[in-house]
């Protein structure tokens, strides 16, 4: 089973739609994942996250886009 989990700040709308999406996509294809949204509650933890963007998609603990968007940070 693949895990993706989505790191992400409260309220990011991005999030919420590629959520609904990527829920959606799931379902209709019968594929064994799961989905994990992770909300970041401080620029500390940001940090810890490694949050580069909102959202910051992680399959199976493995960063999905590779580039570097920027420094890890609260937006």
């Amino acid at each position: 089973m693949k895990h993706i989990k989505l790191v992400t700040f409260r309220g990011c709308q991005s999030t919420i739609d590629f959520y609904d999406l990527l829920e959606d996509g799931i379902v209709e294809d019968g594929l064994d994942i799961t989905v994990e949204m992770v909300q970041v509650p401080s620029p500390e933890a940001a940090e810890d996250y490694g949050l580069r963007g909102s959202p910051t998609i992680l399959v199976d603990g493995a960063e999905y886009q590779k580039a570097r968007r920027g420094p890890a940070g609260f937006y």
